[in-house]
């Protein structure tokens, strides 16, 4: 037979597939290589990741697609600089805000965004601590890490708001000061991260 077959989807395959796309957009592909991946419309993509950046399955979406040009090499996640000025930026806010571990990966969260919602903070908690089996952490653990970020940085005078039912925030001209403060005491954080930072 020479006519073209169109193969329509197992409709049992489709949660499994938007499952890779959330993970993928987690590692940081961006999302038309996503789409492309897992075969599904870019606004199917789009669409999935808002609803897992909604539920905090993620903590942002990624950018839309690889810079024109860009060579195969340069396009594998492990090489990202964007992960390394993550790395850097947690590492600048452990030592100079003397937060732990998992403080220092939620304060970078909250110096990157405009607000952070619990479920969000609490995914961050959950990616960051060592598993080992353990049972997941109850959400309220997102209010009393807060409580220890906020006395943390407090003798910085950076505030942490909330956002009442919602998540927190951290208002723009502190968190511009905050980066400035954090690129300065590092001087490895480039300053792309205050790009981040709107």
């Amino acid at each position: 037979m020479n006519a073209l077959t169109i193969v329509q989807p197992d409709p049992s395959v489709e949660p499994l597939i938007r499952a890779v796309a959330i993970r993928l957009a987690d590692e940081g592909i961006p999302v038309r290589a996503i789409a492309r991946a897992t075969r599904l419309p870019s606004d199917e993509v789009y669409e999935t990741l808002r609803e897992a950046l909604a539920t905090g399955s993620i903590v942002e979406i990624p950018k839309d697609d690889w810079p024109l040009g860009s060579s195969r090499a340069s396009r594998n996640p492990c090489q990202d600089t964007s992960l390394e000025q993550e790395d850097a930026l947690k590492s600048a806010c452990a030592r100079y805000f003397k937060a732990t571990p998992l403080e220092a990966a939620m304060l970078a969260v909250m110096l990157k965004r405009n607000e952070t919602t619990k479920e969000q903070l609490h995914t961050v908690i959950e990616q960051n601590r060592p598993s080992n089996g353990r049972d997941e952490t109850d959400p309220k653990m997102v209010d009393v890490m807060i409580c220890k970020l906020r006395k943390k940085l407090k003798l910085h005078d950076i505030v942490i708001e909330t956002m009442w039912g919602t998540g927190y925030f951290i208002a723009a001209p502190y968190r511009e000061r905050a980066i400035m403060v954090l690129t300065t005491f590092a001087a490895g954080p480039a300053p792309a991260l205050l790009q981040q930072v709107a």
